[in-house]
């Protein structure tokens, strides 16, 4: 029932402050296994919901229309995993009539696909892609056959660990999470390895082993998508050596210049980044990494950052030292501390970014907002004058809910928030806005 409201109450803590007359509003609850909301900042208003079970829906005037935007084949067993579609990414011209790419999206997801078919997967199971896609003569539905741009070998059970968060950062490249591949406290070493990697439980073998390789697993990830034709060269990890690429390394790439580590590599050192946002006022990066036993983790990086590349897992889990053996023994590689984390207390498990807040509620502005899919709660964030940041936890009857799964920002910079358990999607609501793009048609461009 689109359009009810569920108040909220919040749990005090200095310096923290939000509207008293916050809410939740509910958006649809028809779209199965909903993981976020994007807007294509074409001035439409219109809202494309991601389902994990393979369907992109879209939210036009306030309904949903019946024919998905789009549907995929993927690998998707059910809740509670990280699997199925995963990702969506409109290119920064999209709906720009005359500009190139005007017409492409970009999509991420665990394919569907028999790996007992020799050449069907990469690894031992089924791999994770980001596809390009383009919109048909009717905007509200793209085609259907895509062109496959980057590939990853999966060598888990394909429900762990494989983020698949996409966003175009404000240099107009294209952003990917990926998570560590699941195995139990990342033994295989994938996230701390820079080349090829076998999955072997052995992390010294990083760069070294034999027998089926594995890249790109535990990172994020940077490509310029709109560089197409030439061939691959050896340390383009996400596609076919020697083959032309849909895609190439942008030049200020961390690892272009070096040998023997993957080019498309921008930061490392993550468990499962399952979401991720860069705020639109400042270009900064905020990453949600779900860790294993101890901590959740916010992860922050400036723009034009100078700190280390290496983001800990599987040497520190938050703060905390988790590994001391091989990359990790002492002293420990240089690495970048969470910005914010907090413990396995309380039901909590498994956190899920997040967006700073930069809408039309004046007193939410600025405020950094995550929640936990299992505690489901919602935590809201700001810096003191010191710059020092704490969150605040907030949440509504926690029997009522089971697992908010991802955040969404429209054109006018409301805010958003799904729940895979419930396939309901919410619009954080308060009266206390501006009064400027209330409505949420007006595009970026006219503020």
């Amino acid at each position: 029932m689109a359009g009810a409201a569920i108040a909220l109450y919040a749990v005090a803590a200095a310096g923290q402050s939000v509207p008293p007359d916050l809410a939740l509003v509910e958006i649809t609850r028809a779209v199965p296994a909903p993981i976020g909301v994007r807007a294509p900042h074409d001035g439409s208003g219109r809202l494309f919901v991601i389902s994990q079970a393979g369907t992109i829906r879209i939210v036009k005037n306030g309904v949903l229309l019946p024919t998905p935007f789009l549907t995929l084949s993927v690998t998707y067993p059910g809740s509670g995993g990280t699997s199925g579609l995963l990702g969506l990414a409109f290119h920064p011209n999209y709906g720009r009539a005359g500009l190139p790419h005007s017409d492409e999206f970009y999509v991420a997801s665990m394919r569907s696909g028999n790996c007992s078919v020799a050449g069907s997967c990469l690894g031992s199971g089924p791999d994770e892609v980001v596809e390009r896609f383009t919109v048909s003569a009717d905007p509200d539905v793209a085609n259907p056959a895509g062109t496959v741009v980057l590939r990853l070998a999966d060598n888990s059970p394909p429900s762990f660990h494989n983020g698949g968060d996409l966003h175009f950062g404000p240099d107009g490249y294209l952003y990917m999470s990926s998570g560590d591949g699941g195995q139990e406290s990342g033994t295989n070493g994938f996230a701390e390895c820079l080349w090829k990697k076998p999955a072997d439980n052995n992390p010294a073998t990083c760069g070294t082993g034999s027998g089926t390789q594995y890249f790109l697993r535990g990172k994020m990830l940077r490509i310029d998508v709109d560089t197409r034709g030439a061939n691959a060269t050896a340390e383009m990890c996400g596609t076919a050596t020697g083959q032309p690429a849909q895609y190439a390394i942008p030049q200020d790439n961390p690892y272009l210049a070096s040998t023997n580590t993957c080019d498309e590599i921008f930061l490392y050192g993550f468990r499962n980044p399952w979401r991720f946002s860069f705020d639109r006022e400042t270009g900064d990066l905020w990453i949600a990494d779900v860790g294993q036993s101890r901590s959740e983790e916010i992860d922050f990086r400036a723009a034009n950052s100078t700190q280390p590349l290496f983001y800990g897992w599987r040497c520190m889990e938050g703060s905390t030292v988790f590994n001391t053996s091989n990359v990790c023994a002492p002293p420990l590689p240089a690495h970048v501390l969470p910005l914010m984390e907090y413990g396995h207390t309380g039901g909590r498990c498994a956190v899920t970014g997040g967006f700073r807040y930069r809408g039309p509620i004046v007193p939410f502005r600025g405020m950094y907002v995550f929640a936990d899919s299992c505690s489901s709660e919602i935590f809201f964030a700001r810096p003191d004058a010191q710059n020092a940041w704490s969150f605040t936890r907030w949440r509504d009857d926690p029997n009522a809910y089971g697992s908010y799964s991802g955040f969404g920002e429209d054109e006018a910079g409301n805010l958003y928030i799904a729940n895979t358990a419930t396939s309901v999607v919410y619009r954080f609501q308060s009266d206390q806005t501006d009064g400027i793009f209330d409505d949420g048609f007006e595009t970026a461009a006219s503020r």
